[in-house]
């Protein structure tokens, strides 16, 4: 998720992406991280909930696979926050 380089962001402004999470996390990131972890979650369980609801083989292979890199997704931005646990990805 983190990499090392420059990227741009929606309005075209150049952006360094950090390498490992910041010592301190301001109000602003934690604010961000919230955002960003309802976004995962319900991004999980909508794949999870319309997999169920497929009659396709391959549509429903899909939606797992989509569910599960937002749950890898979630946990890792929930370690993030906790430094004593590591995230390992299944």
């Amino acid at each position: 998720m983190y990499q090392q380089g420059y990227g741009q962001n929606q309005s075209g402004q150049n952006q360094q992406r950090m390498n490992q999470p910041p010592d301190v996390v301001t109000t602003k990131d934690l604010a961000y991280l919230k955002d960003a972890m309802s976004w995962e979650l319900l991004a999980m369980k909508k794949a999870h909930y319309f997999a169920r609801q497929s009659r396709s083989d391959i549509i429903r292979h899909n939606l797992d696979k989509a569910g599960h890199m937002h749950q890898q997704h979630y946990q890792l931005l929930l370690s993030h926050l906790d430094p004593n646990k590591t995230y390992r990805p299944h």
